[in-house]
């Protein structure tokens, strides 16, 4: 490749960090477009996520970082699933519990953790614990309706399916919450 076909270096971190995200874009396109075809494996690592009882995958390339469940201020007029805002980093996140998403009515556990998802604006997802990373996870090769985990066949957020063990796991694509909440200032 010749340097002259070569996209000029960015000058700062923000330009790198826009580039940065441009390419996570392009890879979770990509990834879909796997899942769609099914058979393989899905590249990458990805969280295992627990949330009202139920679990699924979400790609590592999508999470910044998973803290603690903290204190969060109220955002005036979002919907019940948005617990509130709080910094982390400096930075403004919101957070959104996919517990109740899921139909949990009651409050997380102080255990409970947030997921951290790259993007703009932040959002963190609150979910009751990320017990472990799994790796090149199969893609489920059967009927997805068919095959789609109980709790998961109404959600918007699963984007495909994937094996753990014999286990069925949803790959969760958390880009309608972060669409839903791109207008909102934290």
């Amino acid at each position: 490749m010749s340097s002259a076909s070569q996209p000029p270096i960015p000058a700062s971190r923000a330009e790198l960090v826009a580039q940065l995200r441009k390419l996570e874009d392009e890879l979770q396109k990509v990834q879909g477009r796997l899942l769609a075809l099914g058979g393989g494996t899905l590249p990458g690592i990805h969280l295992v996520v627990e949330a009202a009882g139920r679990r699924a995958l979400l790609s590592s390339g999508r999470v910044t970082e998973v803290v603690r469940l903290v204190a969060t201020t109220p955002l005036a007029g979002a919907p019940p699933q948005v617990r509130g805002t709080f910094i982390c980093r400096g930075n403004p996140v919101i957070a959104v519990d996919l517990r109740k998403l899921l139909g949990a009515k009651e409050e997380p556990d102080l255990d409970s953790q947030i997921v951290i998802l790259a993007g703009t604006p932040a959002v963190g997802l609150i979910v009751d614990r990320v017990p472990r990373l799994v790796e090149n996870p199969r893609l489920y090769e059967g009927d997805l309706v068919a095959g789609m985990p109980k709790g998961w066949r109404e959600s918007r957020l699963a984007a495909g399916l994937c094996l753990d063990g014999e286990e069925v796991l949803p790959v969760l694509d958390p880009s309608p919450i972060q669409a839903e909440l791109a207008g909102r200032a934290a």
